[in-house]
Parts: structure tokens; C-alpha cells; sequence
């Protein structure tokens, strides 16, 4: 069972970190007043989920 929640917990970081890196190319490929408010608002919170979620992964061994 611990098995499964780490490898939940590494599914959900994957997908935290693909949501910053789409935030990071949408800042790019169309550069706006959206885009900026949007980069500043949402990739900080889900790359510091992600990162949690990374960091109780690697405590679960």
C-alpha cells in the first residue's frame, strides 16, 4: 500500500510541475497582461505543491 501512495504522490507532482511548465510557455508563446497575472498567480502555488509533494515522496521510503 505505501507503494501506491508514493507513486500517487509522484503522479500528482508530475502533473503540478506540467501545469508550471505550461504556465511558463503560455508567458511566452503569448506575451499579455493574461499571461502575466496568470504566471504570478498560478505557478507559484503549484510548483510549491509539487515540490511538497516531491519531498513526502522521498520520505516515504
Amino acid at each position: 500500500m505505501n507503494g501506491i501512495k508514493q507513486g500517487l504522490l509522484v503522479a500528482a507532482l508530475v502533473a503540478a510541475l506540467i501545469i508550471v511548465a505550461f504556465g511558463t510557455y503560455f508567458l511566452f508563446a503569448h506575451p499579455s497582461l493574461i499571461s502575466v497575472i496568470t504566471f504570478f498567480s498560478v505557478v507559484p502555488v503549484f510548483l510549491i505543491v509539487g515540490l511538497g509533494f516531491f519531498r513526502t515522496a522521498r520520505s516515504r521510503n
